[in-house]
């Protein structure tokens, strides 16, 4: 993939500026969601193709939103979090969850990630 459409979901607006900087010196795009209810509105306005979901979010967590926002894009939804034991990480997949990064995020793996997509149509 060329350039994939990244929809970055962390309440930490420093994470999400960090991250949408180094995607977007990749040549991705970059948009930024503070809370599981943003993200919903900006997968129901638009089309990505990765959504970086942040574990802690306020109201609904990361975790908890999952099934919802699977509900509205068929895209790979990865959780990001401080916490990763063996137990967060199988919790995620089993809900539904493409994949899991560790907080502080490897930038090279997520960018790996993304070079793995497949092209758009």
């Amino acid at each position: 993939m060329k350039s994939a459409q990244v929809l970055v979901v962390d309440d930490e607006s420093l994470n999400v500026e960090m991250l949408k900087r180094a995607l977007e010196n990749e040549g991705h795009h970059a948009t930024g969601a503070g809370s599981a209810e943003a993200a919903a509105a900006a997968l129901s306005a638009g089309s990505y193709d990765f959504v970086l979901l942040d574990h802690v979010l306020p109201g609904a967590t990361g975790m908890q939103s999952i099934g919802r926002l699977r509900g509205l894009t068929t895209s790979p939804i990865y959780i990001m979090s401080g916490y990763s034991d063996d137990d967060t990480r199988r919790d995620a997949l089993l809900l539904g969850a493409s994949g899991f990064l560790g907080k502080p995020i490897e930038i090279n793996d997520l960018f790996r990630i993304l070079k793995e997509l497949p092209e758009r149509p």
